[in-house]
C-alpha cells in the first residue's frame, strides 16, 4: 500500500518527486524503473496525474519465506477510473484515446530485503504485471 500511495504522490507532483522518496516508500526493481521512467516522460512534456489509484481487493497468490530475499506475489484489483493526466501549466486534461473503464488487475511481486546501504529490511515492491479484467 505504502509503495501505491508513493507512487501516486510522485506521478501528482513530478517535479518534487525523488529516487530517495520512492525507495524509502519500498518501490524497488523493475517498478521502480517503470514509475521513474513515468516520471521522466510526464515531466517531459509538462504533464502530471490526477488523481489516485484505488486498491479495491488484494489476495495473496504465493509466498516463499525462505532464502536471502523472501518474496511474496499478490493479485491486486485496482481501479484507476479517477485518475487522468493533466497539463502541469494550465491544469487542463491532456487529450487522450479511448481506454478501458479505469479497474484492472496486476500481478504483484515484493521482496523483503535490506534497502541501499542499510541493513534492516523492509518490503519492496519490484513488479507489476497486468493481469486482465478484475
Amino acid at each position: 500500500m505504502a509503495a501505491s500511495v508513493a507512487s501516486d504522490t510522485a506521478l501528482n507532483n513530478p517535479p518534487a518527486a525523488t529516487e530517495a522518496k520512492l525507495l524509502q516508500a519500498g518501490l524497488g526493481g523493475n517498478w521502480l524503473v517503470q514509475v521513474l521512467g513515468s516520471l521522466q516522460f510526464n515531466q517531459d512534456r509538462g504533464w502530471y496525474q490526477d488523481g489516485k489509484v484505488k486498491i479495491e481487493s488484494m489476495s495473496v497468490l504465493s509466498v516463499k519465506t525462505t532464502g536471502e530475499q523472501p518474496e511474496v506475489y499478490l493479485s491486486v484489483c485496482q481501479d484507476a477510473s479517477k485518475v487522468s493526466l493533466r497539463y502541469l501549466a494550465t491544469r487542463k486534461p491532456v487529450p487522450v484515446g479511448p481506454g478501458t473503464d479505469g479497474r484492472s488487475k496486476v500481478k504483484a511481486k515484493l521482496v523483503f530485503a535490506p534497502p541501499v546501504g542499510q541493513t534492516k529490511k523492509m518490503w519492496f515492491l519490484v513488479d507489476q504485471q497486468d493481469a486482465g479484467a478484475c
